[in-house]
Order: C-alpha cells, then structure tokens, then sequence
C-alpha cells in the first residue's frame, strides 16, 4: 500500500515494535507504521536508533509507504544502506558520520519517480528526524 490516509500524531509510545527488521553493513533498522497501533509500538523503540525517518504526502499529510531510502556516506559516497520502507516510518541506527539519505517514491497515479535528498550529522547520543514530503493526488 502506498498510501496511508492518516494524520501524524505525537511521537509517544506503549509496546514492542512489529514492524520489519532490516540490516546491512552492520546498520540496524526497523521499518514500518501502517495503522496508530503499530505506529506506536515502532515509537516505543525510536530512542534505540540515530536517524527517524517518516515519509508524507505534501498537501494532505498523508502517510506514505514503498519509499526506497538509500544512505551514503558522506564523505566517500560508499552506500551503507538501501532498503524500501514498509511504512511510512524508518528508524536506522546509524553510527556517527555524516550522510546523505536518498527518498525515492514512485507515484503511480503520476507515473513518475520523486527523488528527494537531504545531508545529516550523527553524533551520538543524539536522534535525528528526518521528513520527506512527496506530491501525490489530494487524498479523501
């Protein structure tokens, strides 16, 4: 499903995560988030990973899932991660340096890949949070 017509709410927290696990390279990741209650299970272990990712539409706020997300190192543009996320969260543990995160949605009403950027500092023990906005058709 790409698209999750639900609004964002607080980042608070009840139970253990039942989202997808992912790794490579030694980087940790759980992505997921379809529905409030698995939302809030996958908050419940944010504090766990450097980097918080959530995909959205831009207009309506609308969730949004099948992002590909690749992750370079900075400095020498290796890619230390590529996954595709299975809801509109991602949290990666990433060790500190200094990256690149590549969001690529595919929108299927458009026909067309999106592809947005953004650079990012980790420096333990901070967390970051990170948003992409992607143009999709309004949503009811």
């Amino acid at each position: 499903m790409s698209l999750l017509a639900t609004g964002f709410a607080g980042w608070s927290s009840t139970a253990s995560a039942t989202g997808s696990n992912c790794s490579a390279r030694g980087i940790t990741c759980i992505s997921g988030g379809i529905g409030e209650p698995e939302r809030e299970e996958l908050r419940q272990q944010a504090g766990q990973y450097s980097l918080w990712i959530s995909t959205a539409a831009k207009k309506s706020g609308a969730f949004l899932s099948d992002t590909k997300i690749t992750v370079r190192d900075s400095k020498n543009h290796q890619v230390v991660l590529t996954t595709t996320m299975d809801g509109p969260l991602l949290f990666l543990g990433l060790p500190a340096g200094q990256y690149e995160v590549e969001a690529i949605f595919y929108e299927k009403t458009m026909r067309i890949d999106q592809q947005l950027k953004k650079l990012t500092t980790i420096k333990p023990p901070d967390h970051h949070q990170m948003m992409f906005y992607f143009d999709v058709p309004d949503i009811e």
